[in-house]
């Protein structure tokens, strides 16, 4: 038998891959559930489309993935290979596209946008050893 959702989609759900999140149910009903839907007992943070989800306000240890994606890109680059104008270009299409999706949901805090921009920066003006060095525009 067809539930009305396949019915009307045509589109079947994959309950193995699906995890059931009840809130202010006690245990016995959650797996009640879960058995019922034939699914695992998820819990909070998960990540739906790429975005961790938290009943709460979001803490630096849920985006440091973010910020860790970013570094970790940027470390195997070689941008004293590039023109200015390449490093430009590589910055905008690939490191600033990252944060872009999870920027127009999640609100992050202001150290974390710093310390993109401050990496962005070293790369853009082939600062990656630490000597202090004065970027020609701020």
């Amino acid at each position: 038998m067809l539930s009305c959702f396949e019915q009307l989609f045509g589109l079947k759900i994959n309950y193995d891959k699906s995890d059931l999140v009840l809130i202010g149910m006690d245990h016995e009903e959650t797996r009640n559930f879960a058995q019922i839907f034939c699914c695992k007992i998820g819990s909070f943070p998960f990540k739906y489309l790429g975005v961790p989800l938290y009943h709460s306000k979001l803490g630096s240890e849920n985006l440091q993935p973010v910020v860790d994606k970013i570094l970790k890109r940027v470390a195997g680059w070689k941008g004293k290979l590039l023109s200015y104008g390449g490093r430009f270009v590589l910055l905008k299409s690939c490191l600033a596209s990252i944060p872009i999706y999870l920027l127009s949901i999640i609100k992050f805090l202001r150290w974390e946008i710093d310390l993109i921009n401050t990496h962005m920066a070293r790369f853009f003006w082939n600062n990656s050893d630490d000597k202090v060095r004065y970027h020609l525009a701020n």
